[in-house]
């Protein structure tokens, strides 16, 4: 799963090694704007080609989910239902579908989609 990068400490402890530079609490400043994206949390950023590609790339769905963005809906090789569980935001691949593993809350993922 890529990282969430925090802004706003000035420890960038908290945020790990794997941190890019901050200026004062905001996306970094050497990047064009376009490259990166803030999260329903304003307080964490992601890059830009992250938003809309099925994983949960902010921890709140907010890059995958209205009212921050507006993602097309699931593509051919996934399964919507109605909220999932771990790493996906109302789609997961269809490779995870019939797998003996919950990844849909209300498990249509192993009894209703027909898998790959």
């Amino acid at each position: 799963m890529n990282k969430i990068f925090p802004q706003g400490d000035s420890d960038d402890s908290a945020a790990g090694t794997n941190a890019l530079p901050r200026e004062e609490g905001d996306m970094p400043q050497s990047l064009p704007s376009f490259l990166v994206a803030r999260c329903g949390d304003p307080s964490f950023w992601i890059y830009s080609d992250q938003k809309c590609d099925g994983t949960n790339n902010c921890g709140d769905c907010s890059d995958e989910l209205s009212p921050v963005t507006t993602c097309p809906p699931c593509g051919p090789g996934w399964w919507r239902c109605p909220s999932t569980v771990f790493g996906y935001c109302g789609c997961i691949p269809r490779s995870l579908c019939r797998d003996h593993t919950q990844h849909c809350s209300d498990w249509s993922d192993e009894y209703s989609c027909p898998g790959p």
